[in-house]
C-alpha cells in the first residue's frame, strides 16, 4: 500500500466563489471531487464508492490531499494544511 500527498487550493477568484454561496462562499462538493479525481486517477475512468463531507471548505484555503492506494481502491482524506482533522474523506475505485 502506497501513500501520496498533494497540496491544492481552489482560489478565491474561482467563478464558484461568487455563486456558491454569496457573502459566505464555500467550495462546491462537485468541484472538490473533480479535483480529487484528477489528482488520484488522472483521466482514467473511476467510481466514487463513498464520500463524506465533514466540514465546509472555503475558497483560497491551503489544502492537503492524501490517499492510500490498495490495488484499484484509493482511500483519501482532505485536510487544511497544518491540521489533522479531515474535512472530506472517501474511497474511489479506478476502473481502468
Amino acid at each position: 500500500m502506497s501513500t501520496q500527498t498533494q497540496l491544492l487550493c481552489i482560489p478565491a477568484t474561482h467563478p464558484t466563489a461568487a455563486l456558491h454561496f454569496p457573502n459566505l462562499p464555500i467550495v462546491p462538493g462537485a468541484l472538490l471531487l473533480d479535483e480529487i479525481a484528477a489528482r488520484i486517477a488522472g483521466a482514467a475512468p473511476l467510481r466514487f464508492r463513498a464520500v463524506k463531507f465533514i466540514a465546509p471548505i472555503r475558497h483560497g484555503e491551503a489544502l492537503a490531499l492524501s490517499w492510500h492506494a490498495q490495488g484499484k481502491l484509493n482511500s483519501f482524506a482532505l485536510n487544511r494544511v497544518g491540521e489533522t482533522a479531515p474535512l472530506l474523506t472517501g474511497t474511489l475505485e479506478i476502473l481502468a
